[in-house]
């Protein structure tokens, strides 16, 4: 049950943040003789609870991450102050969650086991919502949306505008809440950074694959600094010029700076790497803030960046090859 006293939740999450993974650890676990050596090495850290012996011999790391996910996710909720802040931090395991029940309803099977618990809405609501087309039970963005898709789908059926209409009902969501409670701490912040540097990297991948306008508008998503319309006239502004398009509000000079040197080099990544460090700045510039949500999302994005980092090492020391990490908190 949430707490009332940042003071204790704080507390808490100081005492666990201690055995977050940083790069140093996370090389030496890559470094071991064997991907069994490596998930043992993982699992003396105390990363992924309690588990069994077996676990280690069937080289079950998704489940070892799974377990540590669902194990932070529930603490978190456990101790926060501010349920519903928190909350807009787990939409994108609804969100997961819903596209994953929709594409198995389409096709006629059973949902598979990538479903996750500890989302900001009841996994077993989420699949009776999907199950009966009834979403009267979801906030007003996500049955709006997914009332849409229904509709849609007696049309065709097609996964990128169903998936885009999910996302764009996370951020409408998202800003519906933070609006509501007036709200202009760092989750304002993080969450506008984000839907400015998805847009833009919208932008770039419409270009790339010689998307229309409408198509592009589709994939946009609200609570940005940068008004919609700057993103869809950027399909038509010469690629030199698209950075300086983009530098408008507070987000925007990182923003062009990163278009600018994706321009120069041509590597798309370049996007997605300048966000990832962009947002868990955000997180970071509240770290030591001991009376707010700060440490507590902080420490919630980090198992979560810190996650993304062992798939990557271990699908790299089984294909033998080098690894780039993702940005970490720790």
């Amino acid at each position: 049950m949430p707490q009332a006293s940042y003071e204790y939740a704080v507390g808490r999450i100081s005492q666990l943040s201690t055995k977050m993974l940083d790069a140093t650890k996370l090389r030496r676990i890559y470094e071991a003789g064997s991907v069994q050596e490596s998930l043992a090495l993982l699992l003396e850290t105390g990363y992924g609870g309690n588990l069994s012996p077996e676990h280690i011999a069937s080289e079950e790391i998704d489940y070892v991450i799974r377990e540590q996910l669902q194990t932070s996710r529930k603490m978190v909720w456990e101790v926060t102050p501010a349920p519903e802040l928190t909350s807009l931090f787990l939409l994108e395991v609804d969100g997961h969650n819903l596209k994953t029940l929709l594409k198995a309803r389409l096709l006629g099977v059973e949902a598979p086991d990538v479903l996750i618990d500890g989302g900001s809405f009841p996994l077993d609501q989420l699949k009776e919502c999907v199950a009966s087309s009834n979403y009267d039970l979801l906030p007003d963005a996500y049955r709006t949306a997914m009332n849409r898709i229904e509709a849609e789908l007696a049309r065709g059926i097609d996964p990128l505008k169903f998936s885009a209409e999910i996302d764009k009902a996370m951020f409408r969501h998202i800003k519906n809440v933070l609006d509501k409670k007036n709200d202009h701490s760092f989750v304002r912040d993080y969450f506008s950074l984000q839907a400015d540097f998805q847009n833009a990297r919208s932008v770039i991948r419409a270009r790339l694959l010689n998307w229309d306008v409408d198509k592009l508008r589709l994939m946009l998503l609200e609570g940005g600094e940068i008004d919609l319309n700057v993103f869809l006239e950027g399909m038509d502004t010469p690629m030199e010029q698209l950075g300086a398009k983009f530098n408008r509000g507070k987000n925007g000079k990182l923003i062009s700076q990163s278009v600018e040197e994706y321009v120069t080099t041509g590597n798309a990544s370049v996007l997605k790497r300048k966000m990832e460090t962009a947002l868990m700045n955000v997180l970071r510039s509240v770290k030591w803030d001991m009376f707010s949500l700060g440490p507590i999302i902080g420490y919630l994005m980090g198992r979560e960046a810190e996650a993304k980092a062992l798939r990557i090492i271990f699908g790299a020391k089984r294909g033998g090859f080098e690894y780039e990490l993702p940005e970490l908190y720790a």
